[in-house]
Parts: C-alpha cells; sequence; structure tokens
C-alpha cells in the first residue's frame, strides 16, 4: 500500500477519531508496582505512563510524592540543600531492605506488568529496552510495552557516594541470593556518583534483566502473537565497561548520560572540578578494574531476550520485528517525525513540540494536545545538544514545550536554565517550559509535582484521543522515510 493508497483508507472526520470504548472496572490503580521495584525509576515510570493512557487516563507524576498543590508549594519554597535532602529522602522511602532479596520472584514483577494493561486485542506488543520515544510509538498504536530491565534499590548504610568500590563490595551477598533464586534474571549493579549522587549515598542500585521470557511474559506474547499482534524487540544496544562479579552479576561505574565511561574510570579535568564543588576528598574515582562492555545498565537491551522472543514467534508462526539502535536518542527523531507525519493525515496541525526529559513524560496528554514528542534522556549537554541538531534540521515548530528534569545536582555535563532557553527560542512563535521554576534549576525539586498540570494549563490545544495509528501507516513512513535515521525495524519472522 502506497501513501495515496493508504490516506484513503485513513478516516479522519476533521482529523479527530474517538477511541474504542475503555474495558469497564479497569484502573490501573488497583496494580500498583511491586514493593520491590522503584516507582521513580525510568522503567516503572514510562510503563505507568504508558498503560494510564491505554486506559484513557493521565500519568499524574513520577515517584513517591503524591502530587497535591499543598505539597508542591512547600517543596518549591525549600533552599537546596533541605530539598535535596527531601529528595534523597523520597526514593528512600522505596528502598527494599536486604534481608527481603529473598522473596522477590522475577515473575512476580512480570505477572504485575501484564496485569497492568487492559485485556483487549492489540495490534502489537513492545518488549525490551526502557525508551521515551518508544512509549510515544507504542501510545500512538495503543500497544503495550513490556520492559525487560527494572530498578531494585536496595537499603543499605550510609556511604561516600565516591566510595564506589565499598557499593561493589557490600551489595556481593544480596546480589548471590537474588540470582540464586532467580534464574531468569541477569543483575547490573550500577553506580553512577554524578547523575545519581544523591540517592547511591544510601541505596544500591540493583538493575534486574530479563534474560528469557518466563512465564507471564511468555502467555501474554502467545495470547498477542495467536490473534495476529506483532511483536516488536526494542533492542537499544549502548554497551558500557562493566567487572564481572559472579555468574550473571555486574558492576558498573556511571552510566550513560554525557560523561564516557573513561573519565568515570579514569578521571579528567572536569571531573576533578566537579569533585571538587561537591567537596569530595578525592578528585577521581578509584572505579574497580572492568573486564569487558556488555549492555548498559539502565538503557542497554540483554541479547538473550531477544533469542527467546525469536523463538516463541517461530513456534507460533508469528511476526516479530527487531528495532535495532545504539544510543537511546536514536529513536527521538523518528517518533517526532512520525507523529508529525501521522498528524497530517489526521488532518490536525503538527507544529508545536514537546521535549520530554527521562521519566518526564505523559503520553495521554501528548496525543489530546495534539503535541509532537521529543524524548531526552536527561536535561545535560549531551541531551540537549540532540535537540538542539533535530531542531536544526527540521521544518520550524511554531510552539517548543519542554520539561526538564531536577534530580538536585549540577552534574558534570550539566548545561544552565539560559542554555535550554536558547533551544526554546528556536521555535517559530513562543517557547516555554512546563513545570520549570528557572531560578532554582537543576535544583527544582517541585518539578516532580508541578509538571502534569502545567501540561495541561500551558498547552491549549485540544482533541480527542485518536483511533489508534495503525501498522500499515507506520510501514508506509518507515519505507518512506526510514532510511533518514539511525534505526532498523528488521522482520526476523
Amino acid at each position: 500500500m502506497d501513501l495515496n493508497d493508504l490516506k484513503k483508507h485513513v478516516r479522519t472526520p476533521r482529523g479527530v477519531l474517538r477511541l474504542p470504548p475503555l474495558p469497564s472496572k479497569h484502573t490501573t490503580d488497583q496494580v500498583r508496582a511491586p514493593k520491590h521495584v522503584a516507582r521513580f525509576d525510568s522503567g516503572w515510570g514510562m510503563l505507568q505512563a504508558l498503560s494510564n493512557c491505554l486506559i484513557g487516563k493521565d500519568f499524574p507524576g513520577l515517584g513517591a510524592l503524591p502530587g497535591a498543590k499543598p505539597i508542591e508549594l512547600v517543596v518549591g519554597r525549600l533552599d537546596t540543600r533541605l530539598g535535596q535532602r527531601v529528595y534523597a529522602l523520597t526514593g528512600w522511602t522505596e528502598t527494599v531492605p536486604p534481608e527481603e532479596v529473598e522473596s522477590i520472584r522475577a515473575d512476580d514483577i512480570s505477572r504485575a506488568v501484564v496485569n497492568l494493561y487492559p485485556k483487549e486485542e492489540t495490534q502489537a506488543v513492545f518488549i525490551g529496552s526502557a525508551n521515551g520515544a518508544v512509549i510515544h510509538l507504542a501510545a500512538a498504536l495503543r500497544a503495550p510495552w513490556l520492559p525487560q530491565t527494572f530498578l531494585i534499590p536496595l537499603k543499605r548504610p550510609d556511604m561516600d557516594p565516591d566510595d564506589i568500590s565499598a557499593d561493589m563490595e557490600w551489595g556481593q551477598e544480596p546480589g548471590r541470593i537474588l540470582l540464586k533464586n532467580n534464574p531468569d534474571l541477569i543483575l547490573h549493579h550500577a553506580h553512577d556518583p554524578d547523575h545519581d549522587r544523591l540517592m547511591v549515598r544510601r541505596m544500591a542500585y540493583f538493575r534486574i534483566k530479563r534474560r528469557v521470557l518466563g512465564e507471564s511474559y511468555s502467555r501474554y506474547l502467545e495470547d498477542k502473537l495467536r490473534s495476529g499482534a506483532t511483536i516488536y524487540i526494542v533492542d537499544c544496544g549502548l554497551n558500557w565497561p562493566t567487572t564481572k562479579l559472579a555468574e550473571r552479576h555486574f558492576f558498573q561505574t556511571g552510566g550513560a548520560g554525557g560523561v564516557p565511561p573513561d573519565e568515570y574510570l579514569y578521571g579528567s579535568e572536569r571531573v576533578a572540578k566537579f569533585l571538587e564543588r561537591q567537596g569530595s576528598k578525592v578528585r577521581r574515582w578509584d572505579a574497580p578494574p572492568v573486564d569487558g562492555e556488555r549492555p548498559e545498565a539502565e538503557w542497554g537491551f540483554q541479547p538473550e531476550l531477544a533469542e527467546d522472543v525469536v523463538t516463541l514467534g517461530r513456534r507460533l508462526g508469528g511476526r516479530v520485528v527487531h528495532i535495532r539502535f545504539d544510543d537511546p536518542h536514536d529513536m527521538s527523531p523518528l517518533i517526532a517525525d512520525f507523529y508529525r507525519w501521522w498528524y497530517q493525515l489526521r488532518g490536525i496541525q503538527s507544529n508545536h513540540l514537546l521535549a520530554e526529559s527521562f521519566a518526564f513524560l505523559d503520553p495521554y496528554w501528548t496525543l489530546r494536545t495534539g503535541s509532537v514528542p521529543f524524548w531526552l534522556l536527561f536535561s545535560g549537554r549531551y541531551s540537549a545538544d540532540k535537540l538542539t541538531n533535530y531542531l536544526s534540521s527540521s521544518k520550524p515548530y511554531d510552539h517548543i514545550y519542554m520539561m526538564l528534569l531536577s534530580n538536585g545536582i549540577n552534574p558534570i555535563e550539566g548545561v544552565s536554565i539560559e542554555d535550554w532557553r536558547r533551544v526554546l527560542r528556536q521555535a517559530a512563535v513562543r517557547g516555554e517550559f512546563i513545570g520549570v521554576d528557572e531560578d532554582k534549576f537543576p535544583f527544582d525539586f517541585a518539578s516532580f509535582l508541578r509538571y502534569n498540570s502545567q501540561l495541561q494549563s500551558k498547552i491549549q490545544f485540544r482533541y480527542d484521543l485518536p483511533a489508534p495509528a495503525t501498522l500499515d501507516e507506520l510501514e508506509v513512513f518507515l519505507e518512506e522515510y526510514g532510511h533518514q535515521y539511525q534505526v532498523k525495524f528488521e522482520v526476523v519472522t
């Protein structure tokens, strides 16, 4: 089907299409994150945002703090030091005592994931790496996403965030217990003394990755393949130098976001200046020796899972498509342009862009406001350059709206609020922040509680939720324009 034929088959009465009636009595409030999984992390945050969207709800906020106006006002008035303590304490409330590691079971987490979604037929399912742009593709297709990676934040004694080896040593015994009881998992114990500096003082970041589907994911995908759905494997090929501690147990110093691995491992002038600003006793990290490159803990894809999905697809005669990309940002230009193209098919304007960062995203309001989503990993220089490069090569947007993650640290590769203002000035008519206190960024702790309400109040466009984009539409777009992006869609079954 070519583009002209496709347009004839797309029903666009005034560019607004309604979704089918939602399943009755289903709400994501009934299915909360398992107590061992962090709600403040990218994996569960994106999962909750998408599953809410698929039942016609927005995503009111990331993490444990309730998004009430009085709480927002109080947090917004805190000075930097007290705000950092509240931010860290909020994350600490989600930590798991090490003695509870014995009770963690991988399939309990997978079962909670599949129970988030409506029990209705879908044309597609995504499985694999966390990625905000993919979440928007899934929302457009009205398709679930099954994460491979989750964060288990383990409670531990207060430690110097620059004593990386001490954290690694502490994590070996709980890691051994976790893996003994969960043969389906690979454990990446990550310690990022830059982006996660406030959190790693009192918690160990245990990121678990599924290497096989397991019972709940297998049953769910079998049902979808039998009903004719396409399974998309989301494979972010980002690797990172790591240290093998045991079979299926790896330790990672640092993480994706703009600072190359070598600077975490061997130091640099800007690392030394960062540590001096933090009042650290050291000027470089004494990171454990590495012995190989493996999938990055938060964003990278563990390839064994793809083998399991392909085997299932071949057994059932289903269609499996492998989406491959090297950098988490690679999907963002493709999905932004797909949305712009799709909006034009629907007959609505496609002239305002919504830039999001980390798990500050809301696919429901993106669709309701007719916004073109552009997802950013974090809010540092690395992500700013990705957005700038996209805008410089795209047809200008009349309006640019931007949500920025404030994690309470001026990171090594940080940018100033004025740098972000310059990005907004690339809008042809107006650029505006959403949920950002410009005087406090990146110590704007109330942004977690503020961005959802401002997303609704500042973007005035309103549309009904559209009918799902079709796989034919996606394939026509990819056939026409897919060669322009650093992403490959490969049909494997």
